[in-house]
């Protein structure tokens, strides 16, 4: 029998998030088909299937995995069956004689008039980004697929671009043990300060502190878990959020291995998450949170998400019911302060979580991922 040849590459390895995490699931459940002969290519010779496979909790067994440059891939997709592409910025055009985007951001609208407030601000750099999108975004229209993290985003897409993409939620690890939980809040994401999906840890951090001017006498504790790129943006953004928990009970756990995440989801109570906090939702889709991957994989483990009303986190939590959304400050002390008091409130909304968790587990990612390449594979 012969394999179709599907050819992946993704043009952000340095992030090492939730996107990284999404294509490896991608690569995995294809390729365990038996249909499709699967290579990832990588943009540096350090990540090597053993290491993906570790940090994403993966077999990736039928993968090949190979380093590449970014402008090796053109020419290597021209000889695919099937080519998929994730990019936020850089067009890779479509030369395989299928092919697939997966298109991570809900983009605001592109347009020169947009683009030449930055070009007079002086951020060259986001207004030439603009311009490449445009055509990435071109490349995504004239795509078999495009796929999208969240109904969210593929409203905006098609609204402002006109492109007619298919959501395909992210396969969300079970991350549920056995255990006791600890009086605790927890948040995950990148240590990053940035325009796209910065997760606001400096308001939270400022939040927990008021929390705690709200219930002196209680023992809660904070917990921050994330990767730090080795940058110094980054490494000096850790240093500012550290100096500002000073003298109180908040922690940061940087780079953590995938056991010790585990064991912090379930040891937290509560889970919290800002990204989107403060932005317009309808001039700026893009600086929200895509998807909301760290809030389901909290609420497999039983944490209750008290999470921004902003983005995809609106399709994960049904307020007052499987946890809360909040717009202010105030509302997520409100939400937050409500649970702490209320030990029964907390297990009631622990079993409505894990079993929202379901509706986004590997299986529904892998039929309506299969599904898809079927279509593709019929046209």
């Amino acid at each position: 029998m012969h394999l179709k040849s599907i050819l992946i590459y993704n043009a952000s390895w340095h992030t090492f998030g939730g996107g990284e995490k999404y294509i490896c699931t991608l690569a995995d459940v294809l390729s365990k088909t038996g249909m499709y002969d699967v290579t990832l290519f990588v943009d540096r010779p350090s990540l090597t299937k053993e290491t993906l496979a570790k940090y994403f909790n993966l077999s990736l067994e039928r993968v090949q995995v190979q380093a590449t440059s970014a402008r090796q891939v053109p020419a290597f997709l021209s000889t695919a069956d099937i080519g998929i592409v994730v990019s936020n910025f850089k067009p890779f055009g479509n030369h395989a004689k299928k092919n697939v985007y997966v298109l991570q951001i809900p983009y605001g609208e592109i347009r020169p008039v947009t683009i030449l407030p930055k070009l007079l601000k002086g951020n060259v750099k986001e207004a030439v980004k603009d311009i490449y999108r445009r055509v990435l975004l071109n490349d995504a229209r004239a795509s078999d697929i495009t796929l999208v993290y969240s109904e969210f985003v593929r409203e905006i897409l098609h609204d402002k671009h006109g492109i007619k993409a298919h959501v395909l939620y992210p396969a969300i690890d079970d991350f549920g043990q056995q255990g006791k939980k600890e009086n605790t809040i927890l948040s995950v994401g990148r240590f990053f300060k940035g325009l796209y999906n910065d997760k606001r840890y400096d308001f939270m951090v400022e939040a927990f502190k008021k929390l705690r001017e709200r219930l002196p006498n209680t023992s809660w504790t904070y917990h921050l878990v994330g990767s730090c790129g080795t940058d110094s943006a980054s490494q000096q953004y850790l240093e500012e959020l550290r100096a500002a928990a000073t003298g109180h009970p908040i922690y940061f756990h940087v780079n953590s291995s995938y056991q010790d995440l585990q064991r912090y989801y379930n040891q937290a109570e509560i889970f919290w998450h800002a990204a989107g906090y403060g932005v317009d939702e309808k001039r700026f889709p893009e600086r929200t949170e895509h998807f909301g991957m760290s809030t389901v994989e909290a609420m497999s483990a039983g944490c209750v998400p008290v999470v921004v009303n902003r983005g995809g986190q609106k399709e994960i939590v049904s307020h007052g019911n499987s946890g809360y959304l909040w717009n202010t400050l105030d509302e997520l002390l409100e939400h937050t302060t409500l649970l702490v008091r209320d030990p029964a409130r907390r297990d009631t909304m622990r079993r409505i979580a894990r079993q929202r968790f379901q509706d986004f587990d590997r299986q529904h990612f892998s039929s309506k991922l299969i599904s898809l390449f079927s279509q593709l594979d019929s046209d």
